[in-house]
C-alpha cells in the first residue's frame, strides 16, 4: 500500500463540502465556481449562503469530475488580481454577537507534519492578518482571527423586513437576493455597523467611529483598526444585518493543493497528514458553530457523490 504522505496529489480528486458544523455527517459536496446558484446553510443560530471559487479547478480536476463548471468569472475581474480561490458568504446571525467573538479560520483534528521554520511562516501569515492566533504544533491545530479582521472584503446591509418580525419563523429565514448570480465582486462598505440609534431617532456613532469615517469603505483600514480588541468589542453583530464576506488569496492554490509563494510551490499533502483542509465560521469560545467549508483529496476512483446540497 503507497503511505499517504508519499502519494502525488495527481493521483485525488478534490472533494469539495459546506454544512452548518464539522459533523461529517452535516458536509455535502458542491460544485466549485457555481456562482448562479449559491448553497443554503441554516442552524439555529445562522442563515446564510455560500459560493466557493477556485481557479484552475476546471482544468485540474476535469478528468476525475464529469460536471464541472467553467471556471468563474469572479476570476476575470480586474480586482481579482492574481488571487486563486475565494470563499463569498452571505449571513445573518439569528442571535446578537460581540465583534470579538466570532471567528473565521482553519481547524484540524490531529498533529499536523510540518517542515522546518514552520513558526517563521506562521509570523508571516501576521504581517497580512494582524488579528490571527493559532497553535499550529498542537496536538489539534487551529488557526483563526475575528471575522471583522481576516475576510479581504465585507459589505453589510440592513434587512429590511417590512415589519415582520424577523426572529419568528419562517422570517427569519430572510435574506436579501444573492449579490453574485454572474461572479461580481462584492463591495467594501461596512458603514451599517457604525449606526446606532437613540431615543427619538437621533443617529450616534459607534465607539469613536461615525457612518462616514473611512474606514468603512476601506478594507485594509478597517482591518487594521478592528486588530485591537478594544475596537472590537465596541461593535455588535445585529440580527437584522445582513453580512455579505469574501475570503480569498493568492497563495493557496486549491486545484492543485499547493501552496504558492514567488518563485516556488510546496505540496500541502504532507504537511495536512492526510486530513482535510478545513474553514470555519464559529464563536471564539467554539460554543457554536456557523458554517464549515472543507476541501478533501479522495483517491481518484472513489464513489463520488456528487453536489447534493444545491437549494
Amino acid at each position: 500500500m503507497v503511505s499517504r504522505e508519499r502519494t502525488s496529489p495527481s493521483r485525488f480528486q478534490l472533494l469539495v463540502s459546506v454544512g452548518s458544523s464539522m459533523d461529517p455527517r452535516d458536509l455535502k459536496p458542491i460544485l466549485p465556481n457555481n456562482d448562479a446558484r449559491p448553497v443554503w446553510i441554516e442552524s439555529n443560530e445562522f442563515v446564510g449562503r455560500v459560493v466557493v471559487r477556485i481557479r484552475g479547478f476546471n482544468e485540474a480536476q476535469s478528468a476525475h469530475h464529469s460536471d464541472v463548471l467553467p471556471e468563474s468569472p469572479w476570476f476575470s475581474h480586474s480586482s481579482a488580481g492574481s488571487n486563486l480561490n475565494s470563499i463569498q458568504i452571505q449571513a445573518r446571525f439569528k442571535r446578537e454577537w460581540a465583534g470579538d467573538k466570532v471567528v473565521f479560520g482553519v481547524q484540524f483534528d490531529q498533529p499536523l507534519r510540518l517542515p522546518p521554520f514552520s513558526s517563521l511562516a506562521f509570523e508571516f501569515v501576521k504581517f497580512f492578518d494582524p488579528g490571527v492566533e493559532g497553535d499550529i504544533e498542537g496536538e489539534k491545530p487551529w488557526v483563526f482571527s475575528p471575522l471583522i479582521v481576516t475576510m479581504n472584503t465585507i459589505n453589510v446591509s440592513q434587512l429590511v423586513t417590512a415589519g415582520v418580525d424577523i426572529g419568528a419563523s419562517p422570517a427569519n429565514r430572510v435574506l436579501p437576493p444573492w449579490p453574485s448570480t454572474g461572479g461580481e465582486h462584492i463591495v467594501e462598505n461596512t458603514t451599517v455597523l457604525f449606526r446606532d440609534t437613540k431615543e427619538g431617532g437621533e443617529e450616534a456613532t459607534v465607539g469613536d467611529l461615525a457612518p462616514s469615517n473611512p474606514i468603512a469603505t476601506n478594507a485594509s483600514k478597517r482591518r487594521s483598526h478592528f486588530s485591537k480588541t478594544e475596537h472590537r468589542t465596541k461593535l455588535m453583530y445585529k440580527t437584522d444585518q445582513v453580512f455579505g464576506l469574501d475570503f480569498f488569496n493568492p497563495i493557496l492554490d486549491l486545484a492543485k493543493f499547493k501552496l504558492k509563494v514567488p518563485g516556488v510551490s510546496f505540496d500541502i499533502t504532507k504537511p495536512l497528514n492526510g486530513q482535510p483542509l478545513t474553514f470555519v465560521l464559529k464563536s471564539k469560545d467554539s460554543s457554536v458553530v456557523f458554517l464549515a467549508v472543507q476541501f478533501k483529496l479522495v483517491p481518484v476512483g472513489d464513489s463520488y457523490a456528487g453536489p447534493s446540497f444545491l437549494p
